[in-house]
């Protein structure tokens, strides 16, 4: 195995609105320690580290969060649409440098992922954003490296 190959390693966690976090964002080194009072959020920001391998591994939305209602953050009010729901994302450095994905996810009236954001080096590579609840597609945007810089279309949700 090459030596100078550097596996992609989580890096940070960000809980921008998920259960009692708003706008947390946890540094990880190869041995973190996370710690603090009972009710803290310890639990919660490991729940979250967990939930992003699963979907990077594939699993469906449904079977890594079996109850979505729960990890909307306290006090969160729904939309005029009856829809609630949670933030997280990632920081994943490897041979390509710090690579941030963040997830926003609708949990209430029915679980869905509504945004992607995919950047590296300041260059956005992916976004989706739900614009029209009533339809099950997504708009999306990524990077190409042709003439045109990004390209947009609808994709499925």
């Amino acid at each position: 195995m090459d030596a100078t190959y550097a596996r992609p390693t989580v890096t940070e966690l960000r809980l921008s609105a998920f259960k009692s976090h708003r706008g947390a964002a946890f540094p990880l080194a190869p041995l973190t320690l996370f710690t603090g009072a009972s009710g803290s959020g310890k639990t919660s920001a490991l729940q979250v580290y967990e939930a992003l391998a699963r979907l990077g591994a594939g699993d469906e939305l449904g079977e890594v969060f079996d109850d979505p209602g729960s990890c909307v953050p306290e006090r969160a009010c729904a939309d005029a649409q009856g829809r609630r729901g949670f933030r997280i994302g990632c920081t994943v450095d490897g041979p390509a440098g710090p690579v941030h994905l963040d997830l926003a996810v609708q949990a209430e009236p029915e679980l869905r992922v509504v945004g992607e954001r995919l950047t590296a080096d300041g260059q956005l590579l992916l976004s989706t954003a739900l614009r029209d609840p009533a339809r099950r597609t997504v708009q999306a945007a990524w990077h190409t490296a042709g003439a045109v810089p990004v390209t947009r279309a609808p994709l499925p949700d």
